[in-house]
C-alpha cells in the first residue's frame, strides 16, 4: 500500500483532514507514517474524482450540522489503515519514570504524579498518542471547567493551565522519541487566567503588617516563643517555609548578620534551594540579637524545631499566621503571603525590582563570596530601615 495522492480536505465549520489516496504496492515506512485518512485509489485521475465526492460529502455534513460524525468517520478509517499504537497510559507512565522521577523536585514529583492519576489519565488513557489532536485537548479543557471537584464546580485556568503543561512536556518526549509527528499543544491550548496565582494569594498592607507585626512582639513574643522567632525571620526576610524549616544554627552569621539558605525541605527530602543555588539573606541587627539568645535555648541543629525536635510540620505556620492574623484583626494571609508581604513592604519603600528579586531569593546569586558580599551590602540600608519602621524605632 503506497500513496498516490496526498489532498488536505478543509471545509468551513470544523472539518480539516489529510486524506491518502493508496494503492496495493508495497510502501515504505514514510508512508506508513504519513498521518491521513486512507481511500483506495489506482491512479491520480480516480483520487481525483474520489476527493471531490468527499469534498462534497463534507459540505453537506456541515449543513446538517453532523460535523462531528463524520470526523469519528474519518478518524476510524486512519486508525484502521495504521493499526495498533502507543496508548497514552503507557507512555505516559515511561514518561514520569524516567524523565520526571530521577531528575524533578519532591514536590514537582508528587504533583506530576497527581495530574497524571487523577485527570490526565481518565481522559486521555485508553486514546493512541497519535490519535490525540487540539479538538480533543478542548474537549479535555470544556469538560474540565464544569467538573464537580472536592471544592466547588468547575477548574480555575490555572489549574487546567497545569494540566495542558504536564501534556506538552509529555508530547515533547513523545515528538523526540518520533511516537507522533507534532506537538499538539500550541499557543492557543492555555486559557487566560483572570489573575496571576500572586495575585490571588491574601497579603498584608504596610498598615496591617505593623499591626501583626506589633501584637507579636508585644504579647506572641512571651506567650509563644516558638512561633514568635520563626515568624519573626520569615516576616522580615520573606524566606519560603521549605528554607525556613531547614535551616540550622551553622547557617548563622551574626557578623554580617544573617542566615546563609543551603538547603530546602519543602515535604520530606532534603534538596537545595528553588533555585538550587545557595544564597544569604541579611537581617536587622536587632533580630540577629534576637537569634543569638534563641540558638542556646533550642536542642539539636535545627535552628527553628517542632515539638518532637525534628522539622516543623508543613502546615504548623499556615495555622500559626492565621491566629495572629485574627488576633491582630487582619487579613489572614499564609506562609507564603508573608513571603509577598515582605516583598511588597519592600517595594513601598522604594527598593528597585532587582533588589527585591535579591533579597527574595528569585536572583541567581553568584556562588562567590566576593559577588555575595557586594550585593549584601547593597540591601543592608532598606532592612535596617523597615526594621525601624515596625519596631517604632525610625518615628
Amino acid at each position: 500500500m503506497s500513496i498516490v495522492w496526498r489532498k488536505r480536505l478543509q471545509v468551513r465549520g470544523g472539518i480539516d483532514r489529510w486524506i491518502n489516496f493508496v494503492d496495493e504496492a508495497p510502501a515504505d515506512d514514510a508512508q506508513l507514517k504519513a498521518r491521513g485518512v486512507p481511500f483506495p485509489a489506482k491512479s491520480k485521475a480516480e483520487a481525483v474524482r474520489v476527493f471531490r465526492d468527499l469534498h462534497n460529502a463534507a459540505r453537506e455534513a456541515v449543513t446538517r450540522g453532523e460535523v462531528a460524525q463524520f470526523l469519528d468517520a474519518l478518524e476510524s478509517r486512519e486508525r484502521s489503515q495504521r493499526g495498533p499504537g502507543l496508548s497514552f497510559a503507557a507512555f505516559a507512565e515511561e514518561w514520569f519514570k524516567t524523565c520526571v522521577a530521577p531528575d524533578k523536585r519532591e514536590s514537582g514529583v508528587e504533583t506530576d504524579r497527581s495530574i497524571l492519576d487523577n485527570h490526565l489519565v481518565p481522559f486521555f488513557g485508553a486514546r493512541q498518542l497519535r490519535d490525540i489532536d487540539a479538538r480533543l485537548i478542548d474537549q479535555y479543557k470544556a469538560l474540565k471547567r464544569q467538573q464537580e471537584h472536592q471544592y466547588g464546580v468547575g477548574y480555575g485556568a490555572h489549574t487546567i493551565n497545569n494540566h495542558v503543561s504536564v501534556l506538552r512536556r509529555i508530547f515533547q518526549k513523545a515528538v523526540e522519541y518520533k511516537h507522533v509527528p507534532t506537538n499538539p499543544i500550541t499557543p492557543s491550548a492555555w486559557l487566560k487566567a483572570e489573575t496571576t496565582p500572586e495575585e490571588s494569594r491574601a497579603w498584608w498592607t504596610p498598615a496591617e503588617e505593623a499591626k501583626a507585626m506589633a501584637l507579636l512582639r508585644e504579647s506572641w513574643r512571651a506567650r509563644h516563643p516558638e512561633r514568635y522567632m520563626p515568624l519573626l525571620v520569615q516576616l522580615v526576610v520573606g524566606i519560603r517555609f521549605g528554607e525556613l524549616r531547614a535551616l540550622e544554627k551553622q547557617d548563622l552569621d551574626l557578623s554580617a548578620p544573617g542566615p546563609w539558605v543551603r538547603r530546602s525541605m519543602a515535604r520530606k527530602a532534603i534538596t537545595t534551594p528553588k533555585n538550587r543555588r545557595a544564597r544569604f539573606h541579611v537581617i536587622p541587627r536587632g533580630v540577629a540579637d534576637e537569634l543569638k539568645v534563641w540558638m542556646f535555648k533550642v536542642e539539636g541543629q535545627l535552628l527553628f524545631p517542632g515539638p518532637d525536635g525534628g522539622p516543623l510540620a508543613n502546615n504548623s505556620l499556615n495555622r500559626w499566621y492565621r491566629e495572629l492574623s485574627r488576633e491582630a484583626g487582619v487579613r489572614e494571609i499564609t506562609s507564603h503571603g508573608a513571603r509577598h508581604t515582605s516583598g511588597s513592604s519592600y517595594a513601598v519603600l522604594g527598593a528597585s525590582q532587582k533588589a527585591i528579586a535579591l533579597m527574595l531569593g528569585h536572583a541567581d546569586t553568584k556562588a562567590t563570596e566576593r559577588y555575595t558580599h557586594m550585593q549584601v551590602e547593597a540591601t543592608v540600608p532598606l532592612v535596617e530601615h523597615r526594621w525601624a519602621l515596625l519596631t517604632g524605632d525610625g518615628r
